[in-house]
Order: C-alpha cells, then sequence, then structure tokens
C-alpha cells in the first residue's frame, strides 16, 4: 500500500508527462480491445443462447474433389436422424427461406428459417413468450402454418407488438399463427446473421413454392443439419456412426450415394462457416498482430521517456541506496508506479475500444437480413484487457527499473549525469527495435490497402458499372409457373423500352452474394478421376442476362427468346468448364448430362467470380430459367447513367405492375459488391489507421530520445561551436549519429516484414502479399520521417549561444 500511494503522489506530481504515457499507451491498449473483441465475436465465442453448445456437431455430406461440407436434402435428413438415435440425442435440418409479408399495412419481404419440429429442442432454447414447436407440427404437409418470430423480426416488422403472440399475419397470402418469440440473444447456428421467423419444416412447400415439392427430392441438397451429441458420445463415434449410415443409404440409393460420404465439425469449431474458418482464423491473426506490433511501438516509447526521466531521478535513487534501502525494494516501487501508469491507461483504452466497438456495432450489410456484429466488452475481452494492461506495464516499466536501481553513487550524489553509456546504448537499442517494428507495421498496413485495391480491381468477369439489382419472388404472392413466366416478360419489356435502360436480365443467383445451387454432370466420354468431384456450381438466366451484366461470349451464342421450355434443352458455359471437360476441342455442340437430361452447349464465356473474389479458376453452367424454372429471380438492369437514379423507376414498374408484391434487395451492383469487399475493406481501412499511428508513434519516439540525447550532449555541443564547428557540421554529425540506428532498425525491419508478406499470402490477393512499391516508399517515408525528427532537437541545440552551453553543466 506504501508503493502504491508513493507510485500515485509520482503520477501526480508531474501530470504532462503522465498524460503523454497514458495517451500512448491508451491508444495501443484500446485497439487491442477493440480487435480482440471482433475476434472474439467471430472465432472464439461459443453460440449464443443455446444450451451446452459444446455438445453441439454440423453434420455435411462429402463428394470427390474436396467438397467436405455439402448440404442436406429433407429425405436424407429424415434418414440420418432417425438412424443415429444412438449417437445424437436429436438432430435438426433448417435452411434459409425468403417470405413475403404483410405488416402494419405494407407487403416485405423478410428472410427466415425453415426448420424442423425438434429444432429448438437440439438447440436447447426456451422462448421469450409463447411457445415453440411440437412434434406433431412436423408432420402432415401445410397443416400446420404456425411460426415462430424471432427478437429481431418482432421488434422490426411488428414494432414490438406486446400482443402478437395468438394473432395471424399473412405469410405469402396465407394466415399464420404466431405461437411464440424466440430470446434475445438466439440467432440460430450462424451467428451474426438474425433470421425474423421460423417456420416448420413441413411449411416449405408454402414459404418456398415450387412446382415440385423439394420435401420428396433425394437429390435436392439445400439444408444444414445440426445435432446434440449423447452424453459420453465422442465426435469420432458420432462420425463413424455417420459413415455407417451412408454406406447403408448406399446399398439403397445407390445413384445418390455413390463416391460420397458424410463429416461432422464441432459447432464451435465451425463459426459461421467450416469453409470460412480458415480464412476468419488467418485474418484474425493477422490484424491481432498488427496491433499488438503496435502496442509494442508504444511501449518501447514509453520505455524511452522512463529512461529519460530515469535520469532526473538519479539522485534519488543514490541517496535511498546509500541510507539502506534495498535494490528490491526500490525495483518493487517502480514496478508499482509503471503498473500504475499501465492501469490508468488500460482504464482510457477501455473507453476508447466502447467507442470504437459502438462504430463497428453500426455496420450494415446492403442486403434485407439483420447483420449482428455483437461486438462486445463481455468478461473474456475484459480478461484480455486486463492481461494485455499488466504486460504493458512490466514492458515498458521493468528495463527502465533495472537501470533506474542501479545508479553510479559518485556522480548521482553530485548530480553528475553518469559516465558509463549503459543507458545511451539501451536507447539505442530500443530505438532499433522501434523501427523495426514500425516497418513491419507499416509494411503490413500497407500490404492490407493494397489488397484492398486488389481487391476492388480482381477481374470479376462481369462489368459493374451502371448495373441495378432487385429481387422477386412472385410465387411467393401466389403465382404459378405460366404467370410467373409472364410476369418477367412483361417487366422485362416494361424496362426495356425506357431509354434510360441499355440491357435487361434475370438470373438466380448474383455473383458473389450469398446463395449458389450445384448440382452433378456427366460428360459423355468424359471419365472422371478417382476423387474428383462432379458437382458443378450453375444458376438460371433469362436471355438477355450476359448482355446486360457485360460478359462476352467467346464461343457460339447466349440464350434467345426461342430457348423456351417447348425448345431442346441447352446450355451455355464458362472457359473453365470448356477447358477441364474439352481440352483443346470445341465446346458448343457437346452435350452435358445432368437432372436425367441432356443439355446441348450453345456458347461458352469467359471464367469470372461467382462466390469470392479470391477463389481460383471455377467451372460454372447457366441454364434458361424457362427450361430449368426458377421462381425467385433477381433482376439485372444496365443503365446508360447513373445506376442509383434507376432504382425509383424499377420499384415503380413493379408497383404498376403488382402493388402487392415487394421489391427486396434494390441496389446497385457497386453496393452488392460491398458484401464481397466488405472484409478487405474494413481490414485494409482499419490497418491503415494502424499504420498511420504507428508511424505518427514512431516518429514522436525518435524526436522524444534524439531531444534527450541532445540534452546530454549540450556541453560537448558548445565546445565543438566555441572552436569554430560549424551549426550545420554538428547537426550533420547528430543527424548521421540518430539515422544509422533508424537505417539498422529498418534493414531489420524489411527482413521481419519480408517474412511477414509471405505469411499473410493466404488471406491477401494477389501475388501473395510481396508488393515492391510498400517495400519500397515504406522505408523511404519512415526514413524522412525519423529525419525530420532528428533535425528538430538538433537544430535547436545548435541555435543557442555557444557560452551559454558551456554553462549549460
Amino acid at each position: 500500500m506504501t508503493d502504491l500511494k508513493f507510485a500515485w503522489r509520482q503520477v501526480t506530481k508531474y501530470p504532462g508527462f503522465t498524460a503523454v504515457v497514458v495517451l500512448t499507451l491508451a491508444l495501443g491498449i484500446g485497439l487491442n480491445t477493440a480487435v480482440f473483441s471482433a475476434v472474439e465475436a467471430l472465432v472464439l465465442r461459443p453460440l449464443q443462447g443455446v444450451r451446452a453448445p459444446e455438445e453441439l456437431v454440423q453434420i455435411y455430406r462429402t463428394y470427390p474433389g474436396g467438397q467436405d461440407y455439402g448440404s442436406s436434402s429433407p429425405p436424407h435428413f429424415l434418414d440420418v436422424r432417425a438412424r443415429t438415435d444412438d449417437v445424437f440425442s436429436g438432430a435438426s435440418a433448417w435452411a434459409f427461406a425468403d417470405a413475403n409479408i404483410t405488416a402494419n399495412g405494407e407487403p416485405q419481404r423478410i428472410f427466415g428459417q425453415v426448420v424442423s419440429a425438434d429444432f429448438f429442442t437440439v438447440m436447447g432454447v426456451t422462448p421469450a413468450q409463447g411457445r415453440f414447436f411440437v412434434p406433431a407440427e412436423d408432420e402432415g404437409r401445410g397443416a400446420h402454418p404456425v411460426l415462430v418470430l424471432s427478437d429481431q423480426g418482432w421488434k422490426g416488422s411488428f414494432g414490438g407488438d406486446p400482443n402478437i403472440v395468438g394473432k395471424q399475419v399473412l405469410v405469402n397470402g396465407l394466415n399464420y399463427d404466431v405461437i411464440g418469440i424466440a430470446p434475445p440473444e438466439f440467432v440460430g447456428p450462424m451467428a451474426m446473421v438474425a433470421p425474423a421467423f421460423w417456420v416448420p419444416l413441413m411449411q416449405l412447400d408454402q414459404i418456398q413454392p415450387a412446382p415440385f415439392s423439394r420435401l420428396d427430392m433425394r437429390g435436392n441438397n439445400f439444408m444444414n443439419v445440426v445435432a446434440r451429441l449423447k452424453p459420453g458420445v465422442t465426435e469420432e463415434q458420432a462420425l463413424a456412426r455417420l459413415k455407417a449410415v451412408n454406406t447403408e443409404l448406399e446399398g439403397e440409393f445407390p445413384d445418390q450415394y455413390r463416391r460420397t460420404s458424410m463429416n461432422l465439425v464441432s459447432q464451435t469449431e465451425a463459426g459461421f462457416h467450416p469453409t470460412m474458418r480458415d480464412a476468419q482464423v488467418g485474418m484474425s491473426a493477422a490484424v491481432m498482430a498488427v496491433v499488438a506490433l503496435l502496442l509494442l511501438i508504444a511501449c518501447v516509447n514509453v520505455a524511452n521517456l522512463f529512461l529519460a526521466r530515469a535520469r532526473d531521478r538519479a539522485r534519488e535513487m543514490a541517496i535511498r541506496l546509500s541510507l539502506g534501502a534495498k535494490r528490491g525494494a526500490l525495483l518493487r516501487q517502480l514496478l508499482v508506479e509503471s503498473l500504475l501508469y499501465a492501469a490508468i491507461a488500460g482504464g482510457a483504452g477501455v473507453l476508447l475500444a466502447v467507442w470504437i466497438i459502438g462504430l463497428a456495432n453500426g455496420v450494415e450489410v446492403p442486403m434485407d437480413i439483420t447483420f449482428r456484429p455483437g461486438l462486445q466488452l463481455n468478461p473474456a475481452v475484459l480478461g484480455f484487457t486486463l492481461g494485455v494492461t499488466l504486460l504493458t506495464g512490466v514492458l515498458f516499466g521493468l528495463v527502465p527499473a533495472i537501470q533506474a536501481t542501479r545508479p553510479s553513487l559518485i556522480p548521482a550524489l553530485k548530480g553528475e549525469a553518469p559516465a558509463g553509456g549503459s543507458r545511451s546504448r539501451l536507447m539505442k537499442s530500443l530505438i532499433v527495435a522501434q523501427m523495426t517494428a514500425s516497418i513491419v507495421l507499416l509494411v503490413c498496413s500497407g500490404l492490407f490497402l493494397t489488397n484492398l485495391r486488389a481487391a476492388a480491381s480482381v477481374d470479376k468477369g462481369f462489368v459493374a458499372d451502371g448495373l441495378v439489382i432487385a429481387e422477386f419472388d412472385p410465387a411467393l404472392q401466389g403465382y404459378n409457373r405460366a404467370r410467373t413466366i409472364d410476369f418477367y416478360d412483361r417487366l422485362t419489356q416494361r424496362l426495356s423500352a425506357n431509354p434510360q435502360v441499355a440491357a435487361v436480365g434475370l438470373v438466380t443467383d448474383v455473383p458473389l452474394g450469398f446463395s449458389s445451387s450445384d448440382r452433378y454432370v456427366e460428360i459423355p466420354g468424359y471419365v472422371p478421376g478417382e476423387n474428383e468431384g462432379m458437382s458443378i456450381y450453375y444458376s438460371s438466366v433469362r436471355n438477355g442476362y450476359f448482355a446486360a451484366m457485360g460478359i462476352p461470349m467467346l464461343q457460339g451464342r447466349e440464350f434467345e427468346a426461342q430457348d423456351d421450355s417447348a425448345a431442346v434443352p441447352r446450355i451455355v458455359v464458362n472457359q473453365r468448364f470448356a477447358e477441364r471437360f474439352w481440352p483443346d476441342q470445341e465446346a458448343v455442340g457437346r452435350t452435358v448430362r445432368t437432372g436425367g437430361r441432356d443439355f446441348t452447349v450453345i456458347g461458352v464465356v469467359p471464367t469470372g467470380k461467382y462466390r469470392r473474389l479470391g477463389e481460383d479458376p471455377t467451372a460454372h453452367m447457366w441454364f434458361e430459367q424457362r427450361q430449368q424454372y426458377r421462381s425467385g429471380m433477381n433482376i439485372v438492369v444496365r443503365t446508360t447513367g447513373d445506376a442509383s437514379a434507376l432504382m425509383g423507376l424499377l420499384r415503380q414498374e413493379v408497383r404498376a405492375m403488382d402493388v402487392n408484391l415487394p421489391v427486396a434487395n434494390l441496389r446497385t451492383m457497386d453496393s452488392h459488391l460491398g458484401i464481397a469487399l466488405l472484409p478487405a475493406r474494413i481490414t485494409g481501412i482499419a490497418l491503415g489507421v494502424f499504420g498511420v499511428l504507428g508511424l505518427l508513434l514512431a516518429s514522436v519516439g525518435m524526436y522524444g530520445v534524439m531531444s534527450y540525447s541532445v540534452s546530454q550532449r549540450t556541453r560537448e555541443i558548445g565546445i565543438r561551436m566555441a572552436i569554430g564547428a560549424a551549426g550545420r557540421d554538428v547537426i550533420g554529425l547528430l543527424m548521421r549519429q540518430g539515422l544509422t540506428l533508424v537505417v539498422v532498425g529498418v534493414g531489420l525491419g524489411l527482413v521481419g516484414a519480408f517474412a511477414a508478406s509471405r505469411l499473410l499470402q493466404a488471406v491477401l490477393y494477389g501475388d501473395g502479399g510481396l508488393d515492391l512499391t510498400t517495400f519500397t516508399l515504406v522505408p523511404l517515408v519512415l526514413v524522412a520521417v525519423s529525419a525530420l525528427a532528428t533535425w528538430l532537437p538538433a537544430r535547436r541545440a545548435t541555435a543557442v549561444d555557444p557560452a551559454i552551453t558551456l554553462r549549460a553543466d
């Protein structure tokens, strides 16, 4: 307690010094806390609002070619659930679904989930109001029109009506009874994406109308499966049982299960989705390493400040040692002072983190879906902050404390500067370390900014400028197939007649969005390799799509009006598809067999990006929507003018055709691409800011050290100038000595930065992170800033009359 009181007096005795130390450290601690809160929410946090999340696992189908996380069909799920009750206490299926609802007198498109009736039981959730589904509501197709609202759906669409449970709401033109409301913290198996509602699986045909019932189609894989392990059952035992079940199903349905298997991933490890897990962990580690470097630079700066102040306290330490004080006691006292500074900085850093977290939680994605980052200062984040604060206090305080408690007693008691140069050597070493860390930080920040530019300019296979997109599903309003096709025909004609419109197209899955579909193909004469996957991603489109997207035809032609349901089945493929199955041959006229039908290739287009900006060239195919029918489509409209100005026209035309049909996800293509660019944009901007802050800290630290160094050489400078040395020569001497340290640090930093760039290649676009502009420009900027920080104190020292400097000591 005595040490703490003495430390508090030291902290309050020098408010200017305290302010500089606290602000420097608070910046590093606050940024580390904010970034860790994002990592905790994205990678480390268990699923919220569920019982014992560590018991939950996700079940996937696997296919040759490295497809380890395939979805399931309803028949497949029902078979798996029925045959695995020896290892799972329950298994449930779920899938995203959109629906039209009428709330507050206005038609809306909302996103929810179709789930098996035992979904909430498997997840271990208790309703906030009302009840959840019962087993009987998983029986009888369309027999139980009930729904459960999420907290977000209840408040967002129904204004938090306290009497909503028991009422009926209009969904896709049908009355549904609201039976319950989920607790606020529960969003389902996919964290950060909050559905508005849940309906039983047996309502699938009503929520997602189609010409056929997807409940019957074993090959229509669109559902995710989550299960809860029985007590005492391990993941390995459960996986072995799943593989045995797959073997049983292969014997019963050889066409659907040939060359397939099943996979299992714990819910904790799966995170947002297993396919994204490695990227999430890699990006999180990279960002945490960068902010850790920033904190290290801050600690080095503060350590140099404490070393400089140790000179002023040398006499105090010498007197106390002469009077019998133990060196250990003095060391403990100085460490308590350092930890007190760190504690104050930690409190300020938490306030900074609260502000940053508030900004991050306000991020919105350009989609009609609730995105909840959920960043928070929970016990795990606060525990991390406490650990960082304590480590910071030791990092910047230990070495200066050791130096301060080893003074040269006689010179120190006389108030003279010590004759030895150990402190000077230590400060020089810290300068080299600071420059090394600064180079690594700045280069990594520059690489991420370059990565953002590369992500924005990567060849996506289409022209994004001037495009407007909107989503419709007339079937949700009761339209049959003929009426749906007629609606799209008339909408296309109305829009094409407008002079602002250059081209109009329709597509099921917009490239680089959240949705994608794949199906198994057979190529006559092509024998796949043992582990070669034959499931190819596809989209259904209408004639005019490729022209609207600005996608050129390399061979053949695109779909035309005559390619309707009565015509010979036709298909367009991309260049990667053609090169894979017909290398060095003409693709047009070839046959692709899928879904029990033969399709003739009529055109080949360049290979683009379909699911992720960083994906390798991937085979893709397109069907004509009238031949491969889907009711839900995205309209793509190209304008010759401002794309955003066309959005009002599109909404107006739809309302003129059907006032009750909602226009969903109306956006420009640039806004849509913001989804794909969001990780790179957030990371690039954040690390760009970190890099600027690191440069600022490095320059301030360099200036502080040089000021201290010059103050120690005041008498020497006076003597040099008194015997005739020119001021510029003295300045040159001081700058050469200072910049030598900078150059050494820069050299070591470039080696570290090169190694870091190699490690970052998994999360960067392009050539793995090596960017010559960044590696050249960053060192030059740092040297220039360091030169200025060195010149200023040297210039100030040589501007003083030598007679004054000779009397300085």
